[in-house]
């Protein structure tokens, strides 16, 4: 049985999804460990479904959103409900310029922010991230 893809739920600076939409890119069939370096929103990923894969990206935070959300899934719901309950610009911003110590709480924020940012898609430059990390 094939399984159907999944939508990525984060909008990516580069993401591929639009390449699948439109028929323009897809992987061949292969068998083995499927390894992904530039994880970004992982439409690669979540279109093939593989069932051994390696995700890695560079940004940290990216990294951390993606394994909160595999381990620790009810936590960083409520969270999230929290954020959309008391969404506002004054909110947004508040939340932008926290600095949070948990890996839940910071995933939320990453997600949060990807997701109502202006556009439609949230960045940090080396700057934000220094200052975060």
């Amino acid at each position: 049985m094939t399984r159907q893809p999944l939508k990525p739920f984060l909008k990516w600076a580069g993401g591929k999804r639009w390449l699948f939409k439109s028929g323009q890119f897809s992987l061949p069939s292969f068998t083995g460990r499927y390894i992904e370096p530039f994880l970004g929103g992982g439409a690669v990923f979540f279109e093939n479904r593989p069932e051994n894969a390696i995700l890695s990206d560079c940004n940290g935070r990216l990294i951390e959103l993606f394994v909160v959300i595999r381990d620790n899934l009810q936590p960083f719901e409520a969270l999230m409900q929290r954020h959309a309950n008391d969404h506002s610009n004054e909110y947004y911003y508040e939340l932008r310029s926290k600095q949070l110590r948990t890996p839940t709480a910071r995933a939320a924020q990453f997600l949060y922010l990807n997701r109502t940012c202006w556009n439609g898609l949230y960045r940090e430059n080396l700057s934000v991230r220094s200052k975060k990390s």
